[in-house]
């Protein structure tokens, strides 16, 4: 893409002058010869690298440039011209986002030498935001941590619905993690740098929840002693979560409706109505089909809401990720609690893999939390395990009763590939682990017929 240079200047000559200037840059010049056409030619759209304004003009002063300009992209350079030096005009020109100010006549060394910095300037600015970018993305997706082929989907639909204005809505069991993926959706939408609010609409009355979504009003209701804003509001030019939806009242559900189809919301007890730029995401672990035919959830709604619809797999349909996500929270829990826990016994890791998590992720990483809390050592063991996952020949949900019924060779098998998958396929920290030579397990992944499941060292 070409550079532009914006000159606004209503004295022809000086602007022709420091236009002539510049030209050998090799950037694209374009001439305002009065206030009132500069702003013109901002708002319509240009894109300009760096804009060199007089101050003093007859019909706009070099301010009106200079807040039209950083409105409409703040990491343009802007350069202020004048003849009435005045050391208080200069501060002012600084404050309000001028990056040099030079007096008129111009010496046409120096405004090179200017203009020459502000490009480089300008470009460091551009870069920096396409690094926020990246930054955004990488955090937005760090949180979704797997490799079973249905994360892998999801994350591929992530990548595709976000940078749209698309309704999205996440739906999954309690517990998988649908509000990281709504985060994730945001970080990587052109609203990142805009407000993520989200509210849970489970348990919330009528009355109680349209507060919380539309605001409300001084005297709207008993105890309401000044104006509140919602989250709408809040969620101004960002995006708004709206976990559990389902179980949103349906008189509220109309109200909601009409909000996502005319992008207006009206505070509770009040009568003018504000508008609002909000993308909206909606989350449920409950059967929304079976809500419509009971005649608790609006099929109009329904269908505004899942323009888009991704699906958050249950834990237990990704076991391979067990190893994975227990390893992070270990990390992430022995940090936040101070312990020094470096490692999860391989006896642990076989109990997760056959335990079924009907809180999924959630109720892993509290597990994970419990089992930081109360370690004996540096290294989780069996002895660290909650009651519900330790082994008891009492229980009948006994998670190593998986062990009843299968020979040596399918236990050792799953033994293999739980550790395996512990260490990402690193076969040299696998052998060590299970205290075996490394020419061992590689016969053993024979022997089971891994083949390149195993990976590399």
């Amino acid at each position: 893409m070409t550079t532009k240079i914006l000159i606004v200047d209503d004295d022809r000559a000086h602007a022709e002058t420091c236009a002539e200037a510049l030209a050998p840059m090799g950037a694209e010049i374009v001439v305002a010869n009065s206030g009132a056409e500069g702003l013109r030619v901002v708002s319509s759209g240009g894109s300009f690298a760096v804009v060199l304004t007089d101050l003093v003009m007859r019909d706009h002063d070099g301010f009106e440039i200079l807040e039209a300009v950083k409105e409409r992209d703040p990491s343009t350079s802007v350069l202020m011209l004048t003849g009435h030096g005045n050391r208080d005009v200069a501060v002012r020109a600084m404050e309000q986002g001028a990056l040099y100010y030079l007096e008129k006549p111009v010496d046409l060394d120096e405004l090179r030498t200017k203009v020459r910095k502000a490009l480089e300037t300008q470009q460091r600015s551009v870069e920096y935001d396409a690094l926020k970018r990246d930054v955004s993305r990488v955090t937005g997706l760090s949180a979704i941590i797997g490799r079973a082929p249905q994360v892998v989907r999801l994350v591929e639909l992530i990548n595709q619905v976000a940078p749209t204005q698309a309704s999205v809505l996440i739906r999954g069991e309690s517990g998988t993690g649908k509000e990281l993926v709504a985060r994730a959706i945001h970080m990587m939408s052109p609203r990142r740098d805009r407000p993520f609010v989200a509210l849970n609409c489970g348990g919330l009355s009528e009355g109680t929840i349209e507060s919380e979504l539309f605001g409300h009003v001084r005297g709207a209701f008993t105890g309401a002693m000044g104006d509140r804003a919602g989250k709408f509001e809040f969620a101004k030019g960002g995006t708004l979560f709206l976990d559990e939806v389902a179980e949103m009242p349906v008189p509220t559900q109309v109200k909601l409706l009409r909000v996502l189809e005319e992008r207006m919301v009206v505070p509770v007890g009040a009568n003018d109505p504000i508008a609002v730029d909000v993308r909206v995401l909606a989350a449920t672990h409950q059967d929304l089909e079976k809500r419509i035919e009971s005649g608790e959830f609006r099929e109009d709604l329904y269908y505004r809401l899942k323009v888009i619809t991704l699906h958050v797999p249950p834990l237990r349909q990704r076991r391979q990720d067990i190893p994975l996500l227990a390893d992070h929270f270990r990390a992430q829990l022995a940090k936040l609690h101070d312990k020094h826990v470096d490692g999860i016994d391989r006896e642990v890791l076989v109990a997760f893999s056959t335990y079924d998590w009907p809180g999924n992720v959630r109720e892993l990483r509290n597990v994970i939390e419990s089992m930081v809390v109360r370690s004996r050592g540096n290294i989780l063991t069996v002895l660290d395990l909650p009651p519900e996952l330790s082994p008891s020949p009492r229980s009948d949900n006994d998670p190593w009763n998986f062990l009843a019924g299968k020979n040596a060779a399918e236990v050792e098998r799953q033994h293999l590939r739980v550790t395996l998958e512990m260490f990402e396929g690193n076969r040299q920290r696998a052998a060590q682990t299970m205290g075996i030579s490394e020419r061992t397990l590689y016969r053993r992944i024979k022997e089971h017929g891994f083949g390149g499941e195993g990976g590399e060292a």
